[in-house]
């Protein structure tokens, strides 16, 4: 059975662990070829392994989502070894646990590090992705914003996260408009709460956890495949006519 993403070469910004990581094992098994983006070669390795003895093209980078110079320069080399991009998935971020609190008690460098890592960063792969995507006749940008971004929180306050993933959804927006005449469609996946590295500090707290979930109503947090899943539909053909969007998944945690 021919996979959605046959013949399609994709690049994940940040996919060694979390969602990144379920989505290269996802788009992998939908046929596509995966290079990723991460500063964790750690992590990313294992991936390449694991991918690697099931059969599948993968290939890895290493670059500061921050540096500007090297992101270009692993993009320029992504697209070399998987002649030519396709998908490009911005999902590298910093999370809460680094740069959570409000505007009086987060120190400016934390702040200034989730701004270089959240937004820099996704400009960054976007800037060196585009003529990429532009040279294959058109493709898909798949961002990561958050449902940090539609809905504030008294409990667990994430002002510099919360700033960074709602100017994802601007920027989103914006790019849409000006690349979709060339065949370029831009999406954002905005999550809640997913069991990822970046939220191990509410799941070993039992009270954390329990408050958590119970403004969740499904009643449950995500697993990284259930974003996985997401991205794959923004990637795919299926999603051919959605274009500026906002994919919230968060088990209905915003409108609740």
């Amino acid at each position: 059975m021919a996979g959605r993403l046959d013949g399609k070469r994709a690049l994940i910004a940040g996919g060694a662990t979390g969602i990144g990581a379920a989505t290269a094992r996802r788009f992998a098994a939908e046929g596509a070829s995966v290079a990723l983006l991460d500063t964790n070669m750690e992590d990313a390795a294992l991936i390449a392994a694991e991918l690697t003895r099931a059969g599948k093209a993968i290939h890895l980078f290493e670059a500061d989502m921050a540096d500007l110079g090297a992101v270009a320069t692993a993009v320029d080399n992504a697209a070399i070894a998987l002649a030519g991009i396709d998908i490009v998935f911005a999902n590298a971020a910093v999370g809460t646990v680094v740069v959570g609190g409000t505007v009086e008690s987060i120190e400016p460098e934390r702040w200034d590090l989730a701004f270089d890592i959240n937004a820099r960063g996704v400009y960054a792969v976007c800037r060196a992705a585009l003529p990429h995507l532009r040279s294959a006749g058109g493709g898909s940008i798949i961002i990561t914003s958050s449902s940090s971004a539609l809905t504030g929180t008294s409990t667990r306050p994430t002002h510099a996260y919360a700033a960074t993933k709602g100017a994802l959804i601007a920027l989103t927006r914006a790019m849409a408009v000006t690349y979709g005449p060339e065949r370029i469609r831009v999406n954002a996946i905005a999550p809640g709460f997913v069991r990822t590295r970046l939220t191990n500090d509410i799941v070993a707290d039992p009270e954390l956890l329990a408050a958590a979930v119970a403004s969740i109503p499904l009643g449950r947090y995500a697993e990284p495949e259930e974003l996985a899943a997401c991205a794959l539909f923004l990637a795919s053909d299926d999603a051919s006519f959605v274009h500026g969007a906002v994919l919230v998944a968060d088990g209905g945690q915003t409108i609740a």
